[in-house]
């Protein structure tokens, strides 16, 4: 007897509803927080389209430019290469290798504490941006949709709604609670190869000197590099925000990643230049 359709499409998804949606989320927090560890060793390119919309949604305004972040003694840094999608003129590239020499400079003659200082600096900002991911987790509830193979490799399809009763212990992370989304995390190593969410309240940042409408939408995608690392490939926001209460910003802004290299700790600056 040949079992019907439907029968076959529930026994293949057996496996993947085997699983606690929770404790994959769970997982893929812990794996993420390591690999963002690991992220901080690596230089690439990223290209940034932003795209100003009128009331109708016709495109008034388009920004581009393209920055390479180096690695520049322990710290990212960043320095622009093109402009309006066009490599910067001989005077603007003079400019920028200007600023990267000063910076340069200034952090090669640290003393041992001041570098050690700088550094501890940079690590507590960059741990505050991360903090809130950690309550990811708490402040919603997942529901398992099943599975999906992308770039080769499989990832759960997970939906993430907020919780009404979740109380943010982190200032940043009281924002989860006005978003929804969809997640797509990798079976094998547990990260996120997708995320599509969306403003379902208003967010408001900085004593309401910025507003996020609602409906606001934001995509990224992840990929796997060098058989060790997860980078980011590429961030879409559509948005509809309220600068300072009085303009308004109505469009979407596209950055795209490429050119990821691992940061030798051996290597010399002036060896920056070859990256390009």
């Amino acid at each position: 007897m040949k079992c019907p359709q439907a029968v076959l499409v529930l026994l293949s998804l057996v496996p993947a509803f085997g699983q606690d949606p929770l404790e994959i989320v769970r997982k893929s927090v812990n794996h993420d927080l390591s690999n963002w560890q690991r992220v901080k060793d690596y230089t690439y390119v990223r290209r940034t389209v932003m795209r100003e919309r009128d009331s109708q949604g016709a495109i008034k305004k388009v920004n581009q430019s393209a920055d390479e972040i180096l690695i520049l003694y322990g710290q990212p840094y960043e320095r622009q290469i093109e402009k309006d999608g066009k490599p910067l003129s001989p005077e603007a590239q003079k400019k920028e290798q200007l600023k990267l020499d000063k910076t340069a400079v200034k952090r090669r003659g640290e003393t041992v504490s001041e570098r050690a200082k700088r550094l501890e600096s940079f690590q507590r900002d960059r741990q505050k941006e991360r903090d809130f991911a950690r309550e990811v987790p708490d402040a919603y509830n997942f529901k398992l949709l099943g599975e999906e193979v992308i770039n080769g490799r499989k990832a759960w399809i997970i939906d993430a709604t907020p919780r009404p009763d979740y109380e943010a212990k982190n200032s940043r992370a009281a924002m989860l609670k006005k978003f929804r989304g969809r997640m797509w995390i990798d079976q094998k190593e547990f990260q996120w190869v997708r995320l599509d969410g969306e403003a379902i309240d208003t967010v408001t940042w900085g004593l309401f000197l910025a507003r996020l409408a609602k409906g606001s939408k934001i995509f990224f995608e992840q990929l796997r590099v060098n058989d060790e690392v997860w980078m980011p490939k590429v961030i879409r926001i559509v948005l509809d925000a309220r600068l300072a209460l009085l303009k308004r910003l109505q469009g979407d802004i596209v950055l795209q990643f490429e050119n990821f290299r691992k940061f030798q700790s051996d290597s010399h600056i002036v060896e920056a230049a070859e990256l390009e």
